[in-house]
């Protein structure tokens, strides 16, 4: 738990968790959901928040598959553009405290059309990385946070053109731990129920915002503490106490 208090507290201080003051301060999500919290790991720029991210990614991957939540895996792979430099990071660290020498991949907004591109697959105009890549092999997915998981499912779209592969899962930094959908129609499932009941892949996050909560409620506002416990009544595949 020191480890998940330490990230928070990076989080916090660097701006990339930001906790509403007061109800009348909340953060429109993209869903339309108005919510008291808002993460974005964009915010994390420095030297400092750089080398936490990377021991605490390694770190997750690490603990994931020695608990059998992850499979091992030889690559990680970051969709662009949030994703790029985590992946780069998460390799770092990975050889740097485990002495495992993953590689990365990251997607490519736009095709290639130069270069060893010109007279290679789907998957080299489209990741970097393809061209090193050993089919068969385990591929493990990192990316900032987790709402409704479009995005992952688009990297899952792209992963599908290396070919024979497996997914041994994901690591996200916060999951929000929220119903997909929107402000008017919420699901019954989060994103990553959805990810491990229909495509296999399981998800290790450094945070929840269960534990998120349960680390800053004595802190809060008391109406904003009603009202984030309110919102997850709402929207949450948990509760908040």
């Amino acid at each position: 738990m020191e480890e998940k208090r330490q990230f928070l507290d990076l989080l916090v201080r660097k701006g990339a968790l930001k906790i509403a003051p007061n109800r009348h301060s909340f953060f429109h999500l993209k869903s339309g959901r108005l919510s008291p919290t808002f993460v974005s790991l964009a915010a994390l720029t420095d030297g400092e928040s750089l080398a936490a991210l990377k021991r605490s990614y390694s770190r997750a991957a690490m603990v994931g598959v020695q608990r059998g939540e992850l499979r091992d895996f030889q690559y990680v792979f970051g969709p662009a553009y949030k994703g790029i430099h985590l992946c780069a990071l998460t390799c770092e660290g990975l050889y740097e405290g485990y002495g495992k020498n993953a590689c990365y991949l990251y997607d490519r907004k736009e095709e290639k059309t130069y270069g060893e591109a010109t007279r290679g697959s789907a998957a080299t105009r489209l990741i970097v990385g393809a061209e090193k890549f050993v089919p068969g092999s385990g591929i493990l997915l990192v990316d900032d946070v987790i709402t409704t998981g479009q995005a992952k499912y688009d990297a899952l779209a792209k992963v599908r053109l290396l070919g024979d592969h497996y997914l041994a899962g994901l690591v996200i930094a916060v999951d929000r731990q929220e119903r997909i959908g929107d402000a008017q129609r919420v699901g019954t499932c989060s994103a990553t129920q959805v990810l491990e009941e229909e495509y296999g892949v399981r998800t290790v996050a450094i945070l929840t915002m269960q534990e998120i909560f349960a680390l800053v409620q004595a802190g809060l506002d008391a109406e904003v503490r009603r009202a984030w416990i309110r919102y997850y009544e709402q929207y949450g595949v948990v509760r908040m106490a």
